[in-house]
């Protein structure tokens, strides 16, 4: 039999998961592990990635409570993962809860006052919680990867805090859209025709013109046609009793 109010046995405690999951080797309840940190881990007012953010004994939280950070989005919000953040008798009541935004809302940004997202209302919640600060683990914490409701939260924050340049400017980064990327230029492919032609072989000179054999000078040292005339004629001349003329003779 549940009795209303109570945790069931396999709720999860805040404590006992802030312990397992940051590594910090501290007992007792939520609201001691600010004190208990002295000497033994390094505390501040700023966050980190992995540290416990405490909260002391104050209204219905008797015993305070730890949130362990997994990312830090800005000096003012961060987002946390803790157990049994729920009113008694609710839903989420000793249940893990992840990826829940924390907002700083003290005047001097010290984290000394903060308020928490309410889901169901897809913002933070109105009431505003006392913070002792951050008891920080050894060494360097990874972040978490960005969820969703970061947009979200950065944006709700900006409103509260419409002079925090550093939330403004966070929140127009996220509001611009992503560089679009352009195709790979195409891959070049080893063929034949990528290779330069070979040049045309030099053209052959001209022929040169068919030499126009010399025609015999008939100047010098041959008779002229007259000369030639007169021989013919002399040869050929009709013996007595011979009508034939002697041009009959030569161009017969």
């Amino acid at each position: 039999m549940l009795i209303l109010g109570v945790a069931p046995a396999a709720a999860i405690q805040c404590v006992p998961y802030a312990r397992e999951v940051s590594g910090l080797n501290l007992k007792g309840n939520a609201w001691q592990w600010w004190h208990a940190a002295a000497g033994l881990y390094d505390r501040g007012r700023a966050p980190k990635d992995g540290a416990v953010l405490v909260f002391p004994r104050q209204g219905s939280m008797r015993y305070g409570h730890v949130s362990v950070v997994t990312r830090v989005v800005s000096n003012r919000l961060v987002l946390v993962d803790h157990a049994n953040w729920a009113p008694a008798g609710s839903e989420g009541r000793g249940k893990v809860t992840q990826a829940v935004p924390v907002l700083d809302v003290s005047p001097r940004n010290d984290w000394s006052q903060v308020r928490v997202w309410y889901r169901p209302a897809e913002d933070y919640g109105s009431k505003v919680y006392k913070a002792e600060g951050f008891v920080y683990r050894p060494g360097n914490a990874a972040a978490a990867p960005r969820p969703p409701v970061e947009k979200v939260a950065l944006s709700r924050a900006a409103r509260i805090f419409p002079a925090d340049r550093a939330l403004a400017a966070q929140t127009e980064t996220e509001a611009k859209p992503a560089p679009r990327r352009e195709p790979p230029p195409a891959a070049v492919t080893p063929a034949t025709s990528a290779q330069p032609h070979p040049a045309p072989p030099p053209a052959a000179p001209p022929a040169a013109a068919a030499a126009v054999p010399a025609q015999p000078d008939h100047s010098a040292g041959h008779p002229s046609t007259d000369d030639l005339v007169r021989v013919a004629d002399h040869l050929f001349r009709p013996r007595a009793g011979t009508a034939a003329a002697a041009s009959d003779v030569l161009f017969n």
